[in-house]
């Protein structure tokens, strides 16, 4: 069977696929049995937790008639795990708001035998308890007090109904809370500076960090502008100014932070003193859930049958290495103080039914590993659609409070004065990232002269917040394209898409962004506006809209309205294991460390070999983790160092960020081009007599002029033959690594005195032997121990270096009398690159779009402790249905690249980008634009709810 697309078949007819699809005994041989595990959870986070009503639990098993399970609390974990509870892990570099949730009240030294840990590991992504002692203060609501292992499914259910039940009664008295402990602070950065975010910071460090970009041209102190070329990206914070700061500033640190005080006062300055209008607006997104279609899930076992024992992990996850690593730190402590024996970890990855984010570092695979070694036999830990509200990551609510000075007369943008809020939750996760992410799009697609953008990380106590589609982008898209839309309806001839294409104000490639890096890489948002411009919804907006005020007696009005985006791409750093191999029948196999969300990259990475190979990979299989760690392939994770070839930044990425298009895909040529040139080439070789630059495939044979085609099958049997002579290298499988920071890591690669130059950081080998068996690879030397050019070696200076451009033209009818808001017509204009499968990136248009819906007009988990109760499911929770969507569907038209032309400035020919969270990010300010179009009212808080349009349009 085909791999294109090759588990939808599955899918639809209910066959095994998703990991909660499959039993223990069908992944293990040798397991029997199973214990269901429960998560029992902190209902409260601003009160001292006093323990669990052990008497009153075990009446509630008896009076439900269950097996009574076993109790996992804080002091057996400690017992039994070394390194629980986390303490926070010092930081004198940081200032104090940085560090999070310090433990209060309680020292649990003594529930590891008096003993102090050695070993300090960091809680940032994960809280600082896994299990809430008596004594401690909760993360957050929701987080774990105890794990429950039931030994029936059916037991689980039934206790897991109850206490759903009781929590919501006012009497619930089984986790027991101190009244007198209560917190109740008001510096809560004012309920987040808006009265829709009741979620308060319960802890007096509520920051968890902050994030500044402050660029200008004006001359705040002597020959230099801000910030000068010299600091990189070193950190500034314009409030850091304090003496007595713990831990001290340094004198430059200090010098640095008045200087980009007196920057940020000299744009203001500069804007009054030349007249300029001011437009000031205060927005507000709300926090979302991912609602992927499948709850996180998995099966673990700690099986101790063999020599040494194994812990196997089996679950669906975004970033199989960060889960690894997680569970490694969670059992390394215990392994060095004999509480827990030598293991290995194996974990086993499922296609996902959607991750969004979601799964990228989530706590679920921890706490999976965590009851598997309390059990002697496999458990399954398995959430439903409540567990996943109350406990999953969301999309981080954000305030962004944007001040833009701009030329009321000509329109040009003197400068963008913004300030985030972004609520992390109770634990860090990946706020900060999120964070700087926001920030650095806070300007949008737009060229400012000057900037001054902060963004703070603020701790609450609501469930955490992480990587959710999008990254901190939409927020910023929602704020600034909703301003300049304003702004653009003002001036000159009051078109908001013209406005945006004169005097140079959307940025291009060799600009700066607001960090003050160039832009080095192709950028089309320019393009994407000119078409905007030229099509018939946009042309005929103003002929329309009379028409339905004329028809419609102004119970129905009607607007459009234009927003755009350009979306970055990747990591800033990121990395890609890839292996393709090819057998003696020709059949090619693809192995990869990207993980199926849905999105497609196993279509993806299966045509990839199509250009290179001349067939489409008949087998593709997606996060693998272990077969790359072999020792003949395995990299080592270091800075690039001289006499050392074997270093590099980073080992592979979570499966997030677009990187299937640009990264995955390149990685997957770039290691069937080492086939090609290695093992079919000399083969086509000893059959013509040489290769011509022409030759190429059709139909699955090699031709070129005046030759006789030679089949796929044949030069693989060939390959193979060869290969089989010990004499002789003929490659027939490749492992290669990708590392790309602004530029793609490269080096020289010789195999059989040939040598070719690649864009690749690791590359190993197959030259006879099963292909199966990843030990019969063998390392080929890099070349270049330091594999930089000139670009990529300036990469700690550019936070993000490549992104996609995407405009939507957007059509609504408002209902004066309802409120409600119906999507009528919608056009998406896409800077895709080379299409290199058309039904993927419509399902990605498609997919984004309606999420964008959503988050316009119908999604809020809201905010703490409702949002945190339990009791949040789909009856709570509005999403877009099919009705919902424009009637005559997405219109999608891709900006394909030139003939010829690439994305980066250097390096490989890659004509492929990520758009699968490009598409989404501008839906929300194109519905808000399209409002004002049509009523004049102007949104500023999401969702756009029928209510809140009510308002809007309220005299």
């Amino acid at each position: 069977m085909s791999s294109v697309m090759s588990d939808r078949e599955k899918k639809v007819r209910g066959m095994k696929v998703y990991g909660r699809d499959f039993r223990p005994q069908e992944l293990w041989s040798g397991s029997s049995g199973c214990r269901y595990v429960y998560l029992l959870r902190a209902t409260r986070a601003n009160q001292k937790y006093l323990g669990l009503d052990r008497q009153q639990l075990d009446g509630v098993f008896a009076d439900l008639g269950l097996q009574a399970p076993d109790v996992i609390e804080a002091a057996q974990l400690a017992e039994r795990l070394v390194a629980a509870p986390y303490k926070q892990k010092p930081n004198p570099a940081a200032r104090p708001e940085a560090i999070a949730h310090p433990a209060r009240g309680v020292d649990l030294a003594s529930l590891v035998n008096g003993t102090r840990l050695q070993k300090l590991i960091s809680v940032e992504a994960f809280g600082l308890y896994w299990l809430t002692p008596p004594g401690g203060y909760a993360d957050h609501i929701g987080q774990p007090v105890a794990l429950l292992l039931f030994s029936r499914a059916g037991d689980l259910r039934d206790f897991a109904s109850w206490n759903r039940m009781a929590r919501r009664r006012e009497d619930y008295t089984l986790l027991r809370f101190d009244s007198s402990s209560q917190i109740d602070r008001e510096q809560d950065i004012r309920r987040l500076l808006n009265p829709l975010m009741a979620a308060r910071p319960l802890k007096e460090e509520s920051y968890y960090g902050s994030v500044h970009f402050i660029r200008s041209q004006l001359d705040t102190c002597p020959d230099h502008p801000f910030p000068r070329k010299d600091i990189g990206r070193s950190r500034y914070d314009p409030e850091g100014l304090a003496a007595n700061a713990d831990p001290p500033l340094d004198a430059r640190q200090l010098a640095l932070n008045l200087e980009a005080r007196k920057a940020r006062e000299a744009i203001r300055r500069s804007a009054t003193e030349e007249g300029l209008t001011w437009l000031r607006r205060t927005y507000f997104t709300q926090s979302i859930d991912p609602m992927f279609m499948e709850p996180e899930n998995g099966l673990a076992w700690f099986d101790e049958t063999g020599a040494r024992p194994v812990l196997r992990i089996a679950a669906g996850t975004q970033s199989p290495r960060k889960d690894r690593e997680a569970i490694d730190q969670l059992t390394e402590v215990a392994v060095k103080g004999g509480k827990l024996p030598k293991h290995t970890i194996e974990l086993m990855t499922f296609p996902i039914g959607g991750g969004f984010g979601g799964r990228d570092l989530s706590t679920f695979p921890v706490y999976l590993a965590m009851a598997a070694l309390f059990s002697d036999t496999p458990v399954r830990l398995v959430f439903d659609r409540y567990e996943q509200f109350l406990c999953g990551i969301k999309r981080h609510a954000a305030v962004l409070q944007n001040e833009l000075a701009y030329n009321a007369e000509t329109g040009d943008l003197h400068s963008l004065h913004s300030t985030i809020y972004m609520d992390g939750g109770g634990v860090l996760n990946l706020t900060k990232p999120v964070v700087e992410l926001c920030a650095l799009h806070a300007a949008g697609p737009y060229a400012f002269k000057h900037n001054a953008i902060s963004g703070y990380a603020i701790s609450t106590d609501s469930a955490p917040a992480g990587s959710m589609r999008g990254f901190g982008i939409p927020q910023a898209a929602f704020a600034i394209e909703s301003m300049i839309d304003e702004v653009g309806t003002t001036v000159g001839t009051k078109d908001p898409i013209e406005f945006r294409l004169k005097n140079n104000r959307l940025l291009k490639t060799g600009d700066v962004d607001v960090a003050g890096f160039q832009l080095r890489h192709h950028l089309d948002t320019e393009r994407i506006c000119t078409e905007a411009a030229k099509e018939p919804l946009w042309l005929e907006r103003e002929a329309k809209r009379k028409e339905y005020e004329e028809r419609g007696g102004g119970l129905v009005k009607y607007g459009v309205g234009f927003a755009c985006a350009m979306q970055a791409i990747g990591t800033s750093g990121d990395a890609v294991f890839a292996e393709v191999s090819i057998d003696p029948k020709g059949e090619v196999t693809v192995r990869s460390t990207a993980i199926e969300m849905g999105q497609g990259s196993d279509t993806s990475l299966a045509i990839a070999t199509t250009k290179v190979l001349g067939r489409s990979a008949s087998r593709v299989v997606l996060g693998v983790l272990d077969r790359f760690d072999h020792p003949n392939v395995r990299l080592q994770k270091n800075n690039y160092t001289q006499g050392q070839p074997t270093y590099t930044p980073k080992l592979d990425n979570s499966m997030s960020a677009s990187v299937t298009a640009f990264f995955h895909i390149h990685a997957v040529e770039q290691a069937a081009q080492v086939v090609f040139d290695h093992g079919l080439k000399p083969c086509a070789r000893l059959i013509w007599g040489d290769v011509p630059e022409t030759a190429t495939w059709k139909d699955g044979q090699l031709v070129a002029p005046d030759r006789q085609p030679i089949p796929l099958e044949q030069l693989a049997a060939l390959a193979h033959e060869q290969a089989a002579q010990q004499d002789k290298q003929v490659c027939t499988g490749a492992i290669v690594h990708t590392y790309y920071r602004n530029a793609y890591a490269c080096s020289p690669y010789t195999i059989n005195q040939t040598t070719y130059e690649r864009y690749i950081d690791g590359l190993s080998v197959l030259y006879r032997g099963n292909g199966e068996d990843v030990g019969n690879y063998e390392r080929v030397r890099r070349e270049r121990d330091i594999p930089l050019d000139l670009v990529a070696a300036d990469a700690e200076r550019h936070i993000r270096s490549v992104y996609a451009s995407v405009g939507h033209l957007i059509a609504v009818m408002v209902h004066t009398r309802s409120g409600a808001i119906e999507v009528v017509d919608a056009v998406t204009l896409l800077d895709a690159g080379e299409v290199h499968h058309l039904e993927s990136v419509e399902g990605q248009a498609d997919g984004g779009f309606a999420m964008g819906l959503g988050m316009a007009l119908l999604e809020e988990v809201p905010p703490s402790p409702v949002g945190v109760d339990g009791d949040l499911n789909l009856h709570r929770y509005p999403l877009i249905r099919a009705t919902q969507l424009p009637p005559g569907g997405l219109q999608l038209r891709i900006l394909e690249l030139a003939p010829g032309e690439q994305i980066l400035k250097s390096g490989p020919p890659i004509r492929k980008k990520g758009i699968a969270e490009a598409v989404m990010t501008p839906v929300m300010p194109a519905i808000a634009n399209a409002i004002a179009h049509a009523t004049g009212a102007r949104l500023t808080v999401l969702p756009f709810t029928p209510k809140r349009v009510l308002e809007a349009l309220s005299p």
